[in-house]
């Protein structure tokens, strides 16, 4: 199973869907496949699709706020989806529910 798969729309938009634990195993490649694909495309916005993540640590926050900021670099958006409820849960305490476009539940 792929960690992360990204596809850019005829919209200009990124789309990254991440899968399983992102920890400090993972992090680094997150950020370098998701620094590299904004960087190259260039998009409009950037979603990323949190559905299929089974845990989160920091080092998994950091690769997010690491894909923020290169979204940032290149004036797009950057809008996180579907966090499960744990995830959620995460993201709240570290303050970024607002930051990454979230809905509280």
């Amino acid at each position: 199973m792929q960690t992360v798969s990204i596809d850019v729309g005829d919209d200009g938009t990124l789309s990254a869907v991440l899968r399983g634990e992102l920890d400090f195993t993972q992090a680094a490649r997150i950020v370098a496949a998701m620094e590299a694909a904004i960087d190259d495309c260039r998009p409009d916005s950037v979603r990323v699709d949190l559905a299929e993540v089974t845990f989160l640590d920091s080092s998994g926050i950091g690769a997010l706020v690491r894909a923020m900021k290169a979204a940032d670099q290149v004036n797009a958006s950057f809008v996180v989806e579907r966090p499960t409820l744990v995830v959620f849960d995460q993201l709240n305490t570290a303050g970024l529910v607002d930051v990454f476009g979230l809905r509280r539940a």
